[in-house]
């Protein structure tokens, strides 16, 4: 039962009102059947109400925000469940991720950010972009901003401060593994289209197929398949380097088309949702040959890159050369609340065909070709393009 002084009562339509809200955001998905658990989160809740109505009523300010407020509270709620992925985004970060990342144009540096141990970390920088020319890498920590301390600071809070117009730029504190000192990186903003797909043809007879996956968004899969085509019309192609190096992943569903280019038959992944219920995801098939294949993995190759290169790991399809990937497996879906803003939770774990927990342990590669600072020969591209050479002779 909720307490308050006489002289400060809230009707019992307010109570009500308060309590569908909250409630609606508590049980947005709870089953019927799970009636002695609602019943034990309303109890729970007695603490929320009170607080809540503590803040309305004592605190020195009579003009809060009670949006702000609810606003705060889901953000604590979320944080409160250790899992960086699961985060509320207002209506402008809802809107950003919804229609600038997956349409793969967006205003700011080029870097794909995380949480990690309560730390800004840069899962990759995208390819062609202020932050990939500047020297950003897979792995680097974000300690500054401008200056500014980022302990304590959110994901959306870090992304809002990082993007900006074009032309303006910002400096980085950037802490780096095996580096003593905090490295400052001043970048200039702009705005950043990023192609999914990029092709190239290597080797000593030109027989070889590069393909280079930057993001998987809804463009990846058309961009690809029209890359394929042209290569099997090229009688001179003998076998296909796909390149998935700090590539930060995106859509499951382009994930899965994508491994479909490549593995004709099998699973391509399997989805565990919170009751342990495993969904498996098939391939789509393909008409294009079986080159023989290599794909190129390092740390920033991560979540949708994982369950591609995952997917040819286990089918046999192909190798992985480089380092250990990422290591994020797991899905998350967004939820849009009734003010325009929105929650991303995580609902399940993804495995690799062979039934492999990839989220917090990364793929290791087939054969292992660590990256080298200011490695302007690319020794990983370099010991694909041998080995499959050698493969093909």
């Amino acid at each position: 039962m909720i307490k308050i002084k006489s002289n400060k009562i809230i009707t019992l339509i307010s109570i009500f009102v308060l309590a569908s809200i909250i409630g609606g955001l508590l049980f947005y998905n709870v089953r019927a059947n799970d009636q002695t658990n609602e019943e034990m989160l309303f109890d729970n809740l007695e603490p929320f109400f009170k607080a809540l109505n503590l803040v309305r009523f004592e605190y020195i300010k009579k003009d809060i925000d009670l949006d702000i407020v609810i606003q705060g509270a889901i953000k604590g709620m979320l944080k409160a469940l250790d899992d960086p992925y699961t985060r509320y985004m207002d209506t402008q970060t809802l809107k950003r991720e919804q229609e600038d990342i997956f349409l793969g144009r967006f205003g700011g540096l080029g870097i794909i950010i995380s949480m990690k141990d309560d730390q800004l970390i840069i899962i990759s920088p995208i390819e062609d972009t202020p932050a990939y020319r500047a020297g950003i890498k897979a792995g680097d920590k974000i300690i500054e901003i401008d200056g500014k301390p980022t302990e304590g600071m959110g994901l959306d809070e870090a992304v809002d401060i990082l993007r900006g117009e074009k032309g303006t730029e910002v400096t980085l504190g950037i802490k780096r593994e095996n580096v003593e000192e905090l490295l400052g990186i001043t970048i200039i903003r702009d705005i950043i289209e990023v192609k999914a797909v990029k092709k190239e043809v290597m080797g000593k007879n030109n027989n070889l197929a590069y393909i280079r996956i930057t993001t998987f968004n809804v463009n990846t899969k058309p961009e690809l398949e029209e890359v394929l085509n042209e290569f099997k019309k090229d009688s001179d192609i003998h076998g296909v380097i796909l390149d998935l190096r700090n590539n930060p992943g995106g859509l499951l569903d382009s994930a899965v088309e994508v491994a479909s280019k490549f593995i004709k038959e099998g699973p391509i992944v399997h989805i565990k949702d919170r009751d342990g219920i495993v969904a498996t995801i098939e391939s789509k098939g393909n008409k294009y040959p079986e080159w023989p294949l290599f794909v190129l993995v390092n740390k920033g190759s991560a979540s949708a890159s994982e369950i591609v290169a995952g997917a040819i790991q286990d089918s046999g399809r192909g190798k992985l050369l480089g380092e250990k990937t990422f290591g994020k497996g797991v899905v998350q879906q967004v939820f849009n609340l009734n003010n325009g803003s929105g929650v991303a939770v995580t609902t399940s774990e993804y495995f690799t065909p062979n039934e492999r927990s990839i989220n917090h342990i990364g793929i290791e590669p087939d054969i292992l070709v660590e990256s080298v600072e200011d490695d302007e020969q690319d020794m990983q591209l370099n010991k694909a393009i041998q080995l499959l050479e050698e493969e093909i002779n």
